[in-house]
């Protein structure tokens, strides 16, 4: 109950100081086909919508994933993550030198499946942004996490990174997050998901930089949704579009 409190009073503040517009914002849209998923069809196509921003005391981020499944419809899933920075709260820099900035982020995950007992999770914690000259962001969240359908809480560990580099004329992105979730927030097994993109920027060729990417995913499942054994390894084909 404490940690729904606390993320209801994040959230609050989040949409009471969200009204101005924010000093920075970055969205896009991501469309895939991979053809090695576990647990259900083989082949799936998805739709990913993806957005950051800044607000008053700090910043938010949002996906929506739209998976178009072969037995048992469309499938919804979202993540939300609300986050009050020190950087923005205090107007200070942090007197630590490897780090950019110190946050409190809450988050809410969710989906549409299973259809008798629809997905939910809610999760609080700190998280670290480091100094990474040679990268756009490399930020680490060390989170609570507790199902609506697990009656235990547990730990969500979570390395998020993006960074643009050339090489010779080509320019690439290279961004992706690691989740770990010990057994006792999954319910049953410890899990770990990583996701890693790898894209190149076919807008450069024309003067029109970060308008058009397109790579592969590489998506790795270790004891997929906690059950034992089960491991996903799906490369995908992959286009994004920033608007």
């Amino acid at each position: 109950m404490m940690k729904l409190t606390a993320f209801g009073l994040l959230f609050l503040v989040f949409t009471q100081a969200s009204a101005e517009p924010p000093s920075w914002r970055s969205s896009n849209i991501q469309f895939l086909h991979g053809n090695q998923y576990e647990l259900g069809p083989k082949t799936r196509e998805s739709i990913t919508l993806e957005h950051a921003s800044s607000w008053r005391y700090g910043e938010s981020y949002f996906f929506s994933n739209i998976f178009n499944r072969r037995d048992v419809g469309t499938e919804f899933y979202a993540e939300f993550y609300p986050r009050l920075t020190w950087k923005s709260v205090t107007k200070q820099n942090l007197p630590v030198a490897m780090l950019d900035d110190l946050s409190i982020v809450a988050g809410i995950n969710t989906g549409n499946l299973p259809r008798n007992d629809p997905f939910t999770a809610y999760l609080l914690g700190l998280g670290l942004k480091f100094k990474a000259p040679a990268m756009d962001y490399l930020k680490l969240d060390v989170m609570t996490f507790k199902s609506e359908n697990v009656k235990t809480t547990g730990i969500q560990v979570s390395p998020i990174w993006g960074m643009k580099f050339n090489l010779g004329k080509h320019l690439f992105l290279f961004k992706g997050f690691l989740d770990w979730q010990s057994a006792k927030a999954t319910g049953q097994k410890a899990t770990l998901l990583t996701q890693p993109q790898l894209l190149l920027d076919i807008g450069h060729y024309w003067q029109h930089d970060n308008q058009l990417y397109a790579g592969v995913e590489y998506s790795y499942w270790y004891n997929k949704l906690g059950l034992d054994g089960v491991i996903e390894r799906v490369p995908q084909a992959m286009i994004l579009i920033p608007f």
